[in-house]
Formats: C-alpha cells, sequence, structure tokens
C-alpha cells in the first residue's frame, strides 16, 4: 500500500502534500481559499495598495492581490516598470505587513512588439530566436498583446531559462502567478522540440512548467489559470493546478450564468479548486442585484476574486452600491473565510481519492454541494423567488432558518437581497475558523481555537483534514458525535484547544469532560469549550 494512503486511513498524522495518481488535483494552500482583489484597471503600485486597503479599511479580509498587466516594461521580460511601480519591493513589503499576498500576471510570450508597455520588444526576444526556445521555428505571431515568441515548455533548456527569468520577481511576498493564455494564439497545430502538437496537447507543458516552478521554490505559492474555460475549452492539467479560473467574463446575468456552466464542467473534469470572478472582467458591468448575487455564488466556490476592466473602483467595489451591498459583501466573505479549515479538509480529501471541492452539480437548476455537508442554488436573475431540488441523499437543514427538508425536496422560496439558497446536510461535522460575530455563527472568543460546527443526526463521524499553518501542511483529527448517548468524541495528535457549536440540541442540563459550557434554549445550540488531543466529552 502506497506510503500516504496508509497515514490518511490511519489518521492523526502530519501529511505534505505528494501526487498519488496523474488525475487528483494538487492541495490547494489554505490562504487562497481566501478573498483575492485584482486590480487591473489603474495598473500601477499605488492602485493596487488603494484597491486593498480600501477592502481592510472596511474590514473586509484580503488574502492575496493580483497585479495584472501591463507592470513590466516589455511583455514577459520581469523587468518592473519603474513608473507604474517604481517601489516593487515596497509595494511587495506593504501588502506583506497586512499578510496580503502578491500574485503576478504573465504569458508565457516574449514580445518583439506590445501594447501598453514602455518598450515594445524585450531585452530577452532576440536571445529566444537564436537559441531557438519558441514554437513554431521561433517565428513571431499576432496575440492579444502584441507580436512575439511564446517559449516552448517541451525544451528543458528553454524551460530552465524561463525559470531563470522568473527567479528575477519571484521574492520573498510573492506566492504566484496569474497564468493567462498565450499559447491559443500561436495555431491549432504547433512545432515543437517533441515534434507537432495540437495546441491542446502542448497547453499541459506550459501550465505545468509554471506550476512546477511555483510550488519548488514555494510549496505555499500557486498558479491561478484556466480549468474549463468557454475561452479554448480545457487548459491547465487537473494534478497541476491548484486554483481554477475560468476566463473572462461579462457582469451582467448571462456572465454569471457563463461562468456557472465553466465552473461546474470544470469541476466535472476532477479539478480540485476552482473559484469566482466575482462581477466578472470586461464588457457589461453588473449592477447592484447582479454584483449581490455574483458574490454569493462566489463564496460558496473555492476563492472569491474581485476584480477587473470593466469597473474595478466603481462597481467591482461593495461600497459603490451602498451600506447594504458593502455589508452584504462582507458578510460573505467572512462566512467564506470562516468554512477555509473545510473547504481545504475537503480538497484534502480529492487530492487523495479524487473529485472536486463542487460536487454533484445540476446545470439545469444552478445548483451545487460545496463538499458533502453544504448545498447552495445561485440565483440568477432579477427575480428573487427560486424554485429546486434539494440532494437526494440525507435531510437538508436550511442555514437562515433552520427548517428541515427531506432528501430530494423541490423547495420555492423567496430570497431578499442579503440571503441565498443555503442548506447544511444533518449530521454533518463542519471545521470552521471564526475570528469575529459577523456570521453569527461564533465570535472573537474563537480566535486561535479550532470549531466544530456540527448538526447531530444518529452517528456522525468526519475525518478531517486541518490546516497547521496557511499552507498545504495538515493533520488528521477524527471526530464522532453519537446523538443517542449524547456523547462526543475526538482524537488527534496533539493537545488543542476546541470551541463546539451543535446545533438543534434538546434541553441540556450539564457536559463534563469540558473547560466549559453555555446552552441558548432560544437557538437550540450548545457551545462547549474544551482542550486535549483525547476527548470523550458527555452531554446530559
Amino acid at each position: 500500500m502506497n506510503k500516504k494512503v496508509f497515514l490518511y486511513l490511519l489518521g492523526g498524522c502530519i501529511s505534505i502534500c505528494t501526487h498519488l495518481s496523474a488525475q487528483n488535483p494538487p492541495i490547494t494552500p489554505a490562504w487562497a481559499f481566501g478573498h483575492i482583489a485584482w486590480e487591473d484597471s489603474l495598473n500601477t503600485g499605488q492602485g493596487a495598495m488603494k484597491l486593498v486597503d480600501g477592502y481592510l479599511e472596511r474590514d473586509i479580509p484580503v488574502s492575496a492581490v493580483i497585479i495584472d498587466s501591463p507592470w513590466s516594461l516589455a511583455y514577459n521580460d520581469f523587468n518592473w516598470d519603474p513608473k507604474r511601480y517604481p517601489d516593487p519591493k515596497g509595494i511587495i513589503n506593504h501588502f506583506k505587513s497586512k499578510d496580503v499576498k502578491v500574485l503576478l500576471w504573465l504569458t508565457g510570450t516574449v514580445n518583439i512588439e506590445g501594447k501598453d508597455t514602455p518598450q515594445q520588444k524585450s531585452e530577452t526576444y532576440d536571445y529566444v530566436v537564436t537559441q531557438n526556445y519558441g514554437i513554431n521555428h521561433s517565428h513571431p505571431h499576432d496575440w492579444w498583446k502584441g507580436k512575439g515568441v511564446h517559449i516552448d515548455f517541451t525544451n528543458p533548456k528553454a524551460t530552465e531559462w524561463w525559470y531563470s527569468q522568473l527567479d528575477k520577481v519571484f521574492i520573498d511576498g510573492v506566492y504566484g502567478w496569474k497564468v493567462d493564455q498565450g499559447e491559443f494564439w500561436f495555431g491549432d497545430f504547433l512545432d515543437t522540440s517533441i515534434g507537432k502538437l495540437s495546441n491542446e496537447q502542448f497547453r499541459p507543458y506550459y501550465y505545468n512548467a509554471m506550476y512546477d516552478y511555483t510550488v519548488k521554490h514555494n510549496p505555499k505559492g500557486i498558479i491561478i489559470a484556466r480549468p474549463f474555460s468557454h475561452q479554448g475549452g480545457y487548459a491547465a492539467s487537473v494534478e497541476k493546478l491548484n486554483m481554477g479560473w475560468s476566463g473572462d467574463f461579462s457582469g451582467d446575468w448571462k456572465g454569471l450564468k457563463e461562468q456557472i456552466r465553466n465552473i461546474y464542467l470544470s469541476a466535472k473534469r476532477g479539478y480540485g479548486s476552482v473559484a469566482c470572478e466575482v462581477g466578472g472582467f470586461f464588457q457589461k458591468r453588473s449592477d447592484k442585484l447582479q454584483f449581490v448575487r455574483y458574490a454569493q455564488f462566489g463564496c460558496m466556490t473555492a476563492c472569491m476574486i474581485n476584480g477587473g476592466e470593466n469597473g474595478a473602483f466603481s462597481n467591482h467595489l461593495p461600497w459603490y452600491h451602498g451600506k447594504d451591498v458593502e455589508n452584504i459583501y462582507r458578510y460573505c466573505v467572512s462566512l467564506h473565510d470562516e468554512l477555509i479549515p473545510y473547504l481545504f479538509s475537503t480538497v484534502v480529501d480529492a487530492h487523495l481519492t479524487g473529485g472536486s471541492l463542487i460536487r454533484n452539480a445540476s446545470f439545469a437548476e444552478e445548483s451545487h454541494q460545496v463538499g458533502n455537508a453544504l448545498f447552495t442554488k445561485a440565483i440568477t436573475s432579477e427575480e428573487n423567488t427560486v424554485s429546486f431540488h434539494l440532494p437526494t441523499n440525507g435531510e437538508w437543514i436550511d442555514f437562515w432558518s433552520g427548517k428541515t427538508y427531506a432528501a430530494g425536496s423541490q423547495v420555492t422560496a423567496t430570497y431578499p437581497l442579503d440571503r441565498f439558497p443555503l442548506f447544511v446536510k444533518s449530521g454533518s461535522i463542519i471545521p470552521l475558523n471564526i475570528t469575529t460575530q459577523i456570521t453569527g455563527l461564533g465570535d472573537e472568543t474563537m480566535k486561535h481555537r479550532k470549531t466544530i460546527l456540527i448538526y447531530p443526526n444518529g452517528i456522525s463521524q468526519s475525518l478531517l483534514h486541518l490546516p497547521i499553518d496557511d499552507g498545504i501542511t495538515y493533520r488528521d483529527y477524527r471526530v464522532m458525535y453519537d446523538e443517542n448517548r449524547k456523547l462526543l468524541t475526538v482524537s488527534g495528535k496533539d493537545e488543542e484547544s476546541y470551541t463546539f457549536i451543535l446545533k438543534n440540541m434538546p434541553k441540556v442540563n450539564n457536559v463534563k469532560n469540558v473547560s466549559s459550557w453555555k446552552y441558548d434554549k432560544n437557538k437550540k445550540e450548545l457551545r462547549i469549550q474544551a482542550k486535549g488531543s483525547e476527548l470523550k466529552i458527555q452531554i446530559l
């Protein structure tokens, strides 16, 4: 038996990401599930800082910022434009002081003619051509950012040279890349160092090379690239994409619906983590209602990425639409951030056994499960009354009202602007990271504690893969609650501080073997604080 699989079955281990098969997705670093701000409007250091600080000043968390093109002197020469970014290290350190990671845009193309950049021709262009490091015998070709040569990533020498260029900017504080399409414009069939390949056959060489470089130099690093996209089909490899982004969408209902389809197709292919581009990127801008419904769908995907050229400093900003939308967006980001341990654990399962964070997707009803425990349905029109079916396995509890529904029930309900269809499977055990009381699930007292949310139903048990820090390492914890015996047990390797939140609990008289407990009879909710490595908690 594979050692990694054995440790997984054994439980209670510390595990490090290693690929088990060519079809399983990698582990996504915990930080990458957070809210990512995307600056592609002003395209300056001041613009990026203004965007991020605007969120943070309003208590809306930001985990990373994408600095999009153009940020270099010429395309993909990896020399910062001194006018746009006069102090790149200072800018990166500014973000680092706020625990915000930096992601840089790139493609695999070196230009002889360029758009938007101070220099048309890259300083490395002639070298690439003389060394024949490009596809199609290093003949230049028009692409969407000018004219140039795409690096031949089937050529080991060309790839190693490319890595030496990445080294110039992959410094402390930079955690990865938005790896955009470059190869797509160079023909349906390409001449490479290993012979003629279709464009689709060549793509994995490009994206895999970027992934391999990134995780080798920083195990917490990521690439954001296309899984399935309406802009060209499948791109990056399932096993070497730790955050998927399906391409450019408009901000209206049509764009939201198209993005949902792209995300669902990606999940069905087996991509583990697929993000939502909140509000789209180009063309039509989101109005108030569209923006909110975009955000609500996005918070039930792997990552909320917000920004674009269609109003990055206007309609993409929650507060642009009013205080009510600012509050709704803050809630969505906070709920998503609280779920990061659950999202991470689910993607570790996908890494070990295959599959995706997004499951049981219905294209017809625009609904899906987030892992096994959560279910949501997107609202994709101005009509706030929607009808849909719940999954056919298990009982489902309305997150907002607590009402229980049978498996497969048809639900017809009206959702005001601050609500959206969200259900929890009865019997679920959901790990959370709660630091505030914004969502109402917990409060500041749970900060630095492992919080476990439980919806009892008979005997509930789960093996949780909880992140050790904000990277890819994790420890396993077994949690079980026996509703009949009213017994809660936890098994882990090290002593930990826990908060348990048990929903739909009947009257509680006492709780043994804990630090403290509190029962809210109106909410029928029991909160327990306990500490230890092996816990056996009796509820009376």
